[in-house]
Order: structure tokens, then sequence, then C-alpha cells
């Protein structure tokens, strides 16, 4: 099997199987096959299935109602200290809910959390406020 198709399967189940890639692997993926292939076509192809896989909004129904509200907050861009007091619980709580959304999301880090969490949050507020 060619490099090129190796690296094209191994986009294409992380897809299917509902994985996300990092930037830094994405970028690492699209330049292997831009440096292995000439064939336009093929690197099209690598680009629509890592397209495919950024573009996948977070399952959400994995957490649970108080980890869903702390990641909305989240991508409302409170603080820890400001969601533990609109919630009424400790910032230590807020932390563990943090902690439990970014495992079950498969989130590189808090980083990464947060920008997952603007993202959905500000495609959510502009699918239901279009004009």
């Amino acid at each position: 099997m060619s490099s090129l198709k190796k690296i094209l399967d191994v986009i294409h189940q992380a897809r299917e199987q509902e994985h996300s890639l990092n930037l830094e692997d994405t970028l690492t993926l699209f330049d292997a096959v831009k440096h292995i292939s000439q064939d336009r076509a093929l690197i099209e192809k690598a680009i629509y299935l890592i397209f495919l896989i950024k573009k996948q909004e977070p399952n959400l129904d994995r957490l649970t109602h108080r980890e869903n509200e702390v990641f909305r907050l989240v991508g409302l861009g409170f603080t820890s200290r400001e969601i533990a007091d609109l919630l009424s619980i400790s910032e230590a709580t807020v932390s563990t809910h943090r902690k439990k959304i970014i495992k079950k999301l498969k989130l590189a880090g808090a980083g990464q959390l947060q920008k997952l969490a603007y993202q959905y949050t500000n495609s959510q507020l502009s699918n239901k406020y279009t004009l």
C-alpha cells in the first residue's frame, strides 16, 4: 500500500470513528500528502477529509447537564471563578468539570476546550439569531 493511501486511510478512519485531530496532526498529515503526491485530485481529497474532521461538532451528549452548562459558559468567555459564582459551586468543582469535559471530548487541554467551546457557542448563537 502506498504511503499516500495509508495517510488517506488514517484520515478516513479518524473521521468515521469520530476522532478529532489536533491542528498539529492535521498540518502534518496535509504536509505529508503534499510531499508524497503531485496528483491534485488526491491532494483535494485529503483536504476535504481533513476539513470534515476539523468541522465536527463536539458530541455534548456525553456530558452531564452540569458539564454542559460549564462548557457553554466557557464558550461565552467566563472564567472558572465567574462560572463558580454563576452556578453556586466551588471553583474546584468547576475545575473538576472542566477536566471531565476535556477527557470526555478527547481534547488536548484547557486551551483546546476554550477554543472548541467558543466556536460551538458562537455557531449556536449565530444559527439561533440569524436575520
